[in-house]
């Protein structure tokens, strides 16, 4: 059982987007068998990026969110209004306790990874910033394993339980039946056969993503999407040197829009240009897109399009 510091601040609530809290008691159960029991609705949200993107695509503006870069410059960020949002950290594991105390939030809502616990998550520092942070508030976490369609799911149950509508006729309704029409029109695409392969590059080198460690990708992958297969025993990626960029060859890449080389920079990286997807150009953006249904479907679209137009260059 969580305490619920920052819930009595005694400070009228904030606006929470199109969610209408109740009066009632709370309790929420969350991905690493926490259960926060709170006296009221909580109606003042902080959180960690990635999950704070998806949060407001369901409705809700957090008072706060921290993440690992700017998140001006963040393109999962983009189209939505940080003006009334207090950014508490730009930087991986450096939170300004201070700032987000200020904020007063009710709960925190943060991401976790396989191995993850309740005293020891991602997007904290450590164990000590982690128990410093829950004397603020609660902090309740939402797993990014398995499918993404999964992960989705328990972002709509939390919504739902703080107040937002998900019932027939409402916005999230809508948006879940574009959603499973995009996922629809993606298995008809793949049915082209092009194999994919997502990157990141940097100067250390080009990293090569595993579908199956990434709930985007392995929903994809469930649709009938074939990713090249990658080789090695490391988690999610594989990372190979500029001089071995050529190891695997697919149909499609796509390339990884947060802090990831440019097209121009991969080009300049001899092996890597001798890509038949480089050369045929059909290297194409992987956008980090939040856990939520309109931001899934407007990237499914985009690759649905790619697989529809793109050529077969490698068989």
């Amino acid at each position: 059982m969580l305490a619920a510091c920052g819930s009595d601040s005694g400070s009228s609530a904030a606006p929470v987007g199109s969610a209408t809290p109740s009066s009632g008691p709370w309790s929420y159960t969350d991905d690493l068998g926490q259960t926060v029991k709170l006296d009221k609705t909580p109606v003042r949200i902080a959180a960690y990026g990635d999950a704070a993107a998806a949060l407001w695509h369901f409705g809700i503006t957090p008072v706060a969110i921290f993440t690992w870069m700017d998140p001006a410059k963040d393109t999962m960020f983009d189209g939505l209004d940080l003006g009334d949002t207090e950014v508490v950290g730009s930087t991986y594991g450096e939170i300004s306790l201070e700032k987000l105390a200020a904020a007063k939030p009710d709960i925190i809502v943060a991401t976790s990874y396989t191995g993850d616990t309740a005293d020891e998550m991602y997007g904290f520092k450590d164990k000590t910033q982690l128990a410093k942070i829950k004397a603020i508030a609660p902090v309740v976490a939402v797993a990014q394993v398995g499918s993404m369609k999964d992960v989705i799911e328990t972002n709509e149950e939390l919504v739902a339980s703080l107040g937002v509508d998900t019932g027939a006729g409402s916005q999230v309704a809508e948006d879940k039946a574009a959603f499973e029409a995009a996922s629809a029109d993606l298995t008809e695409a793949a049915k082209s056969g092009l194999s994919v392969i997502p990157i990141y590059a940097d100067g250390d080198g080009l990293y090569i993503a595993k579908a199956p460690d990434d709930p985007a990708l392995k929903y994809y992958q469930d649709l009938g999407v074939s990713f090249t297969e990658i080789g090695g025993k490391d988690y999610y990626w594989e990372i190979l040197s500029w001089e071995n960029a050529d190891r695997y060859e697919g149909d499609v890449l796509i390339n990884a829009t947060r802090n990831s080389y440019s097209l121009k920079q991969l080009g300049e990286q001899p092996t890597f240009a001798r890509l038949a997807a480089f050369q045929a150009g059909q290297v194409h953006p992987w956008d980090s897109a939040s856990m939520d249904y309109p931001s899934q479907t407007v990237y499914m679209k985009e690759l649905a399009g790619w697989l529809s137009t793109d050529e077969d260059v490698v068989s």
